[in-house]
């Protein structure tokens, strides 16, 4: 009975209709034996191939069949087109848009990585009109070549790239282009093949339209020479869509489908092709030049024989054994007529049978093709050397075969109605009697034939084993096919995922008849363990496998026990109509396979559930518990929980509290507590200060507080130190060296009575060196350094006399006096040095009482030395400690710096407040003139160290004058104004006089006191300063002894200083009289403040 449905056919007219119709009745009366022994074979009747799937035990499902397989997807990832499987390194090789992956066999990822297009190339391929999806980097070139190394090229948006990469690492290690080795297009049909010799063989779309096809041979190095097919000639290829490509011999095969150019005359048609060409073709001279010489192609016949042959002219996959030199292809009908699709091989010598018979020509466009022998056919024979002229005008004229490739047994291996057919691969199994060719056939709907093929008695046997439902979506696409030996497994590549899928699935059959009548070559049963399984690896368990003595097609008819299939997901199901309670279902059914012809049916259940919901329940309270204390306020309370039963699985919870209370009667009450002390704990150590001492050894502290806790209510102090030390600086001090500032002029006695009053008399000034290596007085050595002379007349002028111990040097005239009165001062050239002295010191008849400004520029004094720190203002916390120095020899203007230095000082913790609380406002002032003020201590039982000190405070009253004033009447106002005036202005004249009498000496009182000026200065500066002397205040004449000289008796040893005299005894000299280890200051540089004093060019020599 024939089904025919055209509702898809409405919109073609009535002609068509009747033009599939009787195409699909040629197709099913051609031949009725064969038909009928293929539908015998195939179990199948003349019905839609897919109408009693459900019923076929061959059948397996989607969910069946991913029960053992595995399926890799990645979510950014999609379009798996390439593999390349890495047999030496159990990997396989993935190319996918934007992507290559390294996975294991099983699919296990070992690597990723990214090739994608850049920007500028994306946006120029949408510029050319191209959707936003195509342009991307898709892989569709992947070759192995050498023994590490890895070549791929992808579309790259259009602009082909191809890559270099390790195979056990993806990374670039250079980058050519993909031009005429991979196509533009992503979806666009092509093959390539690349040799051991680096010679790559492509058969593809060679421009961005697409319509340049073309069979190339190119290298992998850019610059080598390609040969291709002649450019846009359809007698060459008349676009040609390629399908695959194979080596054999001296020869490289291409398959092909494109128009058929010797059917033109009686309309458009598609044949299949197969093409030839040498793998040495050295390509033409001046006739074929970069063309091939040796480039063939015949017709492939896949047809159902008859009187009126019917053709499957469309080729759409193909795979070859190399071994048994058989090439498999898949056929469909063309897209005008039904559906409708076979299985054809070919053998290599039928192949090249063709392509050694006649050729088929046509001289013009207009002449009939008629076939042609020619006896110059030794360039398609890939005789090598160089090729004639005569044999390159053969080449350019014949290209097509006349006759076409019969395939074996004159008819296809396996035919299908109202199918398409794609993709095929091949696997070839012996088994335990004979060998099988196994193809796996991909067929529309995403289904895939499971076919053994075996040759028997110079005919085939193919037949239909398994049918594989690969997809449940319907809406992937299959982009490669390919099937290997070692995993024993088929791996499919679709736009989604990538699939493996082992080739048996022996555990299906449950008795030792279904295993056997399935006549699966990958199955037999094991007699050990009551099982069908797969054929075990070593011989010895052959004895225990059992297989049918010949393998035929599957018994369709004989006894099925039934299996089950794989349980479907879980789904929410009620548990029961009067309820709103679910639950969690899932079935399977005994379709794997149905049980047949009186077989058993499946063992077990078919149905489980789990997860049903649970609404919960309250259980019983518990008894009362203990009060929560034995005083005051407590609560009692009492439990219950929601677990008779625990609510589950989407159910209700208890409605209610768990917990009930009620206060406890009738307890006392509580006493008051007392809060708890709280023992004071030191917090963390702060920084180190910096050491006392730069050298010869200090000490730095560093300090602490109570305050981690601080204590409370009574708690008791951190014990320890708060404060903690360390030496510091510990290494020896450099030898410090200091000269002492100059002595006053000492007067020395004449030795005679007689001397006139006006005859000069001699002054002499001394300068003492201070040594020490530590602040300690006990290390300071004192020496007497230089001494000065010098002659001084009643005038008050004075002749220096020449340095001790040194000789005179020439001397130039003094020059005039800086000012005529008052006091100025005279320069003169001596040796390398300046003199200066003073001059003109005779007051000036004015009124002025300031001293001259030049006295003031040229004379420098020096501070003395620092007094010791005043003791700290405060007796707790912090406070200031001052110490104070004077200037030698005139008032402090006229030295340079401070005289008061002030620094901080911290005392104990002030704890005199702690438990006080503030004072109050002083009282008014008392009858006898005192106010007071008190406070009171807040803690009710104070310790030792809160509320110390006196409750009440007094303190004299401090009459606020302007108080007492009564307001001045407008009549006496002028008065109180002009008596404030006169106040004033007294005030400012005693102040004036009192200051000049105290403080401002005249020029020459301020010349004598300080002396150390009138020597000669040196025109570049001393480094150092000089160590400062004691305070001294010459109340006695001008130009008198510094010494306490006896009134008696008076002599040259009293009146001068003594050189082998110790200066720490009582004979020591005022200047000196406070010890090297009194004066503060060391050696200073002259930026420090404290260096204000001037020497001579002699403490350097010093």
């Amino acid at each position: 009975m024939l089904i025919l449905k055209f509702s898809k056919m409405s919109r073609h007219n009535g002609a068509l209709e009747v033009l599939l119709l009787l195409s699909l009745l040629a197709l099913q009366g051609a031949q009725p034996s064969t038909a009928l022994m293929m539908g015998r074979s195939s179990g199948y009747n003349t019905q839609s191939n897919f109408e009693l799937l459900d019923n076929d035990s061959r059948y397996i499902s989607y969910q069946d069949l991913m029960s053992t397989a595995k399926r890799f997807y990645d979510p950014e990832t999609t379009w798996y087109s390439e593999l390349l499987f890495d047999v030496a390194r159990s990997q396989v090789i993935v190319g996918a848009r934007d992507t290559l992956y390294r996975m294991s066999f099983d699919l296990e990822p070992l690597e990723r990585a990214s090739w994608e297009a850049t920007p500028s190339q994306i946006a120029m391929c949408q510029a050319k009109g191209q959707s936003e999806r195509l342009c991307r980097n898709f892989v569709r070139v992947l070759h192995s070549y050498g023994e590490n190394q890895l070549y791929a090229c992808g579309t790259n948006a259009f602009q082909p790239s191809c890559s270099w990469r390790q195979m056990e690492n993806l990374t670039v290690s250079s980058v050519d282009s993909g031009v005429v080795k991979c196509p533009f297009h992503p979806q666009a049909n092509s093959t390539s093949l690349l040799q051991a010799n680096g010679n790559m063989f492509v058969a593809t779309a060679t421009d961005f339209s697409g319509s340049d096809v073309a069979i190339l041979r190119t290298g992998l190095q850019s610059n080598k020479r390609f040969l291709r097919t002649k450019q846009y000639n359809n007698n060459w290829l008349n676009g040609a869509q390629f399908v695959g490509s194979f080596e054999a011999g001296n020869f490289v095969y291409f398959l092909l489908r494109e128009s058929a150019a010797e059917h033109m005359t009686c309309g458009k048609a598609i044949y299949s092709r197969i093409a030839r060409v040498c793998k040495n073709d050295a390509g033409g001279g001046q006739l074929l030049r970069d063309n091939w010489t040796s480039f063939l192609k015949a017709r492939l016949n896949c047809s159902l024989p008859g009187e009126y042959p019917y053709y499957f002219d469309e080729v759409q996959g193909m795979t070859y054994a190399e071994s048994e030199h058989v090439l498999y292809a898949t056929f469909r009908t063309s897209g005008s007529s039904i559906y409708g699709s076979a299985v054809c091989a070919f053998n290599l010598s039928s192949i090249n049978e063709a392509f050694d018979g006649a050729f088929k020509h046509q001289e013009h466009a207009d002449a009939a093709w008629t076939t042609v022998n020619t006896p110059q056919r030794s360039q398609f024979q890939c005789a090598g050397g160089t090729t004639g002229f005569g044999h390159l005008l053969e080449s350019s004229r014949y290209q097509l075969m006349d006759q076409a490739v019969q395939p074996i047994g004159a008819q296809p291996l396996y035919h299908s109605k109202l199918e398409q057919f794609g993709r095929i691969a091949l696997d070839i199994l012996n088994t335990k009697t004979e060998q099988i060719h196994v193809l796996f056939v991909a067929s529309s709907g995403n289904h895939i034939k499971k076919l053994s093929v075996k040759y028997v008695n110079g005919g085939t046997q193919t037949c239909l084993v398994e049918l594989w439902q690969a997809d449940d979506t319907g809406s992937s696409v299959l982009l490669n096919m390919a099937y290997l030996k070692v995993s024993d497994s088929l791996y499919l590549g679709t736009d989604l995922a990538l699939t493996r899928v082992p080739a048996q699935r022996c555990s299906r059959h449950v008795s030792q008849s279904s295993c056997l009548n399935a006549m699966d070559p990958y199955c037999g049963w094991n007699e050990l363990v009551e099982r069908c399984m797969p054929q075990p690896l070593d011989s010895s368990g052959f004895q225990h496998w059992q297989q049918a003595p010949q393998l035929t097609c599957p018994v369709l008819n004989a006894p099925i026990d039934g299996g089950w299939s794989t349980w479907n997901p879980w789904s929410v199901c009620q548990q029961h109509e009067e309820t709103d309670s679910n639950c969690l279902c899932r079935d399977r059914s005994c379709n794997n396979p149905q049980p047949q012809h009186g077989g058993a049916s499946c063992e077990g259940i078919s149905t489980q559930v789990t997860n049903c919901t649970q609404h919960g329940g309250w259980t019983e309270w518990s008894a009362w518990s203990q009060c929560s204390q034995t005083c005051g306020i407590a609560v009692k309370i009492r439990r219950r929980t929601c677990g008779n039963p625990r609510p589950a699985h989407g159910g209700r919870t208890c409605v209610g509290s768990e917990q009930s209370e009620m206060y406890c009667r009738h307890l006392p009450p509580c006493p008051v507590p007392k809060p708890p002390s709280v023992d004071g704990g030191w917090g963390p150590w702060g920084e180190w200060s910096e050491c006392s001492a730069q050298c010869g050894g200090g000490f730095r502290m560093r300090r602490r507080e109570c305050n981690d806790p601080a204590p409370l209510n009574g708690g008791l102090d951190c014990p320890g130190c708060r404060l903690d030390y360390e030496d510091c600086n510990m290494q020896s001090c450099s030898e410090v060296r200091k000269l002492s500032a100059w002595t006053p002029w000492l007067t020395l006695p004449t030795g005679s009575a007689g001397n006139s009053s006006e005859s000069p008399h001699i002054e002499r000034r001394y300068r003492y060196a201070c040594r020490a290596t530590s602040p300690d007085a006990s290390s300071v050595r004192i020496s007497l350094a230089k001494e000065e002379s010098r002659s001084c007349h009643q005038d008050g002028s004075c002749q220096r006399h020449g340095d001790h111990g040194e000789t005179a040097d020439t001397e130039s005239d003094w020059s005039p006096c800086s000012v005529s009165c008052g006091g100025g001062t005279q320069q003169r050239q001596r040796g390398r040095g300046i003199q200066n002295r003073a001059c003109n010191l005779q007051e000036c008849p004015t009124d002025d009482l300031q001293p001259s400004n030049s006295i003031d520029n040229e004379l420098e004094h020096e501070w003395g030395c620092w007094s010791e720190w005043s003791a700290c203002s405060v007796t707790c916390g912090l406070g200031v400690r001052r110490r104070t120095r004077r200037c030698l020899g005139g008032h402090e203007r006229l030295c340079k710096g401070r005289a008061l230095d002030e620094q901080k000082c911290e005392m104990v913790p002030c704890e005199d407040f702690l438990g006080w609380s503030a004072w109050s406002e002083w009282s008014s002032c008392s009858s006898d003139g005192i106010r007071l003020r008190h406070r009171r201590c807040l803690m009710e039982q104070p310790t030792s160290v809160e509320c110390r000190g006196a409750e009440f405070e007094k303190t004299a009253c401090m009459p606020n004058e302007c108080g007492e004033v009564q307001t001045a009447s407008s009549a006496t106002l002028p008065i109180v104004i002009g008596v404030c005036v006169l106040v004033t202005v007294a005030c400012c004249l005693a102040t004036y006089r009192f200051t000049k009498q105290r403080f401002l000496l005249s020029a020459e009182e301020a010349l004598n006191k300080t002396t150390t000026t009138t020597a000669s200065f040196d025109t570049y500066p001393n480094q150092y300063s000089s160590l400062p002397t004691k305070d001294y205040y010459d109340q006695r004449p001008k130009r008198q002894s510094s010494f306490r000289m006896p009134a008696k008796t008076s002599n040259v040893g009293n009146g001068t200083l003594n050189r082998n005299h110790n200066m720490h005894h009582n004979n020591t000299p005022k200047v000196l009289a406070k010890t090297y280890n009194d004066c503060e200051t060391g050696t200073l540089k002259r930026q420090s403040a404290l260096n204000n004093c001037r020497a001579n060019i002699d403490d350097e020599k010093f």
